[in-house]
């Protein structure tokens, strides 16, 4: 379903993953031979800063600040002009939602490039019409910043290469991520300082993960993708090799650092050292007794948030038995045995059998180089959807 480039020409893109903890940059040459790799030529991470109380425009203005730096590192760097820049939104910078369009007639027809745009062009319009008067207000209105097609039956069948096909009824899975036109025009601003005249596009991070997780791990179709962010936690819904639903809530690895320095008393800078001591194994026997009922607490307030996100979906879609999970590293094995505690997430699934893959970088080598040796697994999976993602049907 997903096209590479269609010029012959290999392009080089910049890359900027825009996250709720930091904001990532990479050059990348993407190779016009579809049977090579792209390649991370450069590669750069700014962290967000980071405020004991969350305050919505403090935080915009924080992520744009970030944004500047890592578009400034990646421009000093003199590898060359990017062809296009493509930016990747985590939440809370974008909100995604799944649609099933349907298409039946009495006589069979054929499955065309203009029927897929005729029904995209009816279901954007829908949902553009709605937020414009859910909102009103331009700056705030969402736009639509994708819309890939992830799965397509004709006549109640998955088909692959459906273009050309006869049939009398058409089911189009569809993703649509939106983002508010006032961020959307932030970021633009903030790299056309370094990038005047080169093309901004929007992805998001749920669809890069999917694409990149379908592709490697074919032997899966169904499963749980995971991104604990910053401030908020993605949830992914994969069945049959569909991307179903997309959820979200409001815990991260900010927040679970929030709630250290608000039970402790204590300032950020020490609950990072102090956790970092824990799970290090060198926490003094009298801290670890202060810090492990707090730990408790955390763990309690993020399992029983993953499971009302869990409880809001349809009783028809099964929860899949196996989760890929991408994570920052310095909290990622606390997080690991929260998951894969009994009572939360195993409670859950069938058979309470739950396989967790965390994604790491290291896993996706064959599938993306890196030229600096940086693993970063944020930006590698959003390169390989770089190379995999063009206009459906282009």
């Amino acid at each position: 379903m997903d096209f590479l480039f269609s010029s012959k020409k290999e392009k080089l893109v910049a890359i900027f993953d825009i996250g709720s903890g930091s904001v990532g940059g990479a050059l990348v040459q993407i190779p016009s031979d579809q049977k090579k790799l792209p390649t991370i030529i450069k590669s750069t991470r700014v962290d967000i800063v980071e405020r004991e109380e969350l305050d919505f425009n403090l935080f915009l203005k924080d992520m744009i600040l970030a944004l500047g730096f890592a578009v400034r590192n990646i421009y000093q760097s003199k590898l060359g002009a990017p062809d296009e820049i493509v930016c990747v939104l985590a939440s809370p910078w974008y909100i995604s939602e799944t649609r099933l369009i349907k298409l039946a007639k009495e006589h069979s027809f054929t499955f065309t490039k203009k029927v897929v745009d005729d029904l995209l062009d009816k279901e954007i319009s829908s949902l553009d019409a709605l937020y414009k008067n859910k909102y009103g207000d331009v700056e705030s209105t969402p736009e639509v910043i994708e819309h890939p097609i992830v799965g397509v039956s004709l006549n109640g069948y998955l088909v692959d290469d459906p273009l050309g096909k006869k049939t009398r009824s058409i089911e189009m899975n569809m993703v649509i991520s939106l983002s508010p036109k006032m961020c959307l025009d932030k970021i633009k601003e903030t790299i056309s300082k370094n990038y005047h005249h080169t093309p901004v596009s929007f992805s998001s991070f749920m669809v890069a993960s999917y694409i990149s997780v379908r592709d490697r791990y074919m032997n899966h179709d169904s499963y749980l993708l995971l991104d604990i962010g910053g401030e908020v936690t993605d949830v992914g819904i994969v069945a049959k090799g569909v991307l179903k639903d997309s959820l979200s809530f409001p815990y991260g690895r900010k927040t679970f650092f929030r709630d250290i320095c608000k039970e402790l008393k204590i300032e950020l800078r020490d609950a990072y050292e102090l956790f970092s001591l824990y799970s290090k194994g060198t926490l003094s026997g009298k801290e670890k007794e202060k810090l492990l009922p707090i730990l408790s607490l955390a763990e309690k307030s993020w399992g029983s948030s993953f499971r009302e996100c869990i409880n809001t979906l349809p009783r028809t879609l099964t929860l899949p038995n196996v989760m890929f999970l991408t994570i920052d590293r310095d909290v990622k094995d606390w997080f690991v045995k929260v998951i894969n505690s009994e009572e939360y997430i195993q409670s859950m699934v069938p058979n309470r059998k739950f396989t967790l893959v965390t994604i790491d970088g290291n896993e996706f080598l064959n599938m993306c180089n890196v030229k600096d040796g940086n693993c970063d697994p944020f930006l590698m999976l959003e390169s390989i959807n770089v190379m995999r993602k063009i206009e459906i049907y282009e």
